[in-house]
């Protein structure tokens, strides 16, 4: 085996894909910043929070999962993270997002290929948006009635639970 061929490709492949993502994301955190500079973001937010608030989410969470719907979960955790230092966000709003965008993720391109090996493209993608929709609506819920399950233990809650037992 040729380990230095091995290596080779390795690298080429490694480059060639965190290039093709910078060149993706860097466009899209450019245009998020020009956004916010003219004041669309704003706006975006504010039209984005009737919908966002039924999950509890502030209404900058939004154009995350849009892009994450659209394009691509690592694309949509690039402007996530990057809307995440700037919005303070609980670990509860966090872990809603993620649910609904790790089970609805590239819907577009993903819908595309599923109708072309032969699928409906309208139930596929009306399902995975469902689904994603009442999984993420049912964690807020669980979440909401069960405090515990957002928040990091701590050695006093354990000690607590130990207690209990």
């Amino acid at each position: 085996m040729n380990w230095a061929g091995v290596f080779l490709e390795t690298f080429e492949v490694s480059f060639s894909t965190i290039f093709k993502m910078t060149v993706i994301i860097v466009p899209l955190l450019i245009g998020i910043e020009y956004l916010k500079e003219i004041g669309w973001m704003e706006k975006l937010s504010a039209k984005l929070r009737k919908v966002s608030k039924l999950i509890e989410l502030p209404g900058e969470a939004a154009l995350g999962m849009i892009v994450a719907y659209s394009v691509g979960l690592v694309f949509g955790s690039g402007v996530i993270i990057r809307i995440k230092k700037e919005v303070e966000m609980t670990r509860k709003q966090i872990n809603t997002m993620f649910i609904f965008i790790g089970m609805c993720h590239a819907v577009v391109e993903e819908t595309i290929v599923f109708t072309a090996v032969g699928a409906n493209g309208v139930i596929v993608m009306v399902s995975r948006v469902l689904a994603s929709f009442l999984f993420g609506l049912l964690y807020a819920w669980f979440a909401k009635h069960d405090g515990t399950s957002i928040r990091k233990s701590s050695g006093i809650e354990l000690e607590r639970k130990n207690m209990l037992l």
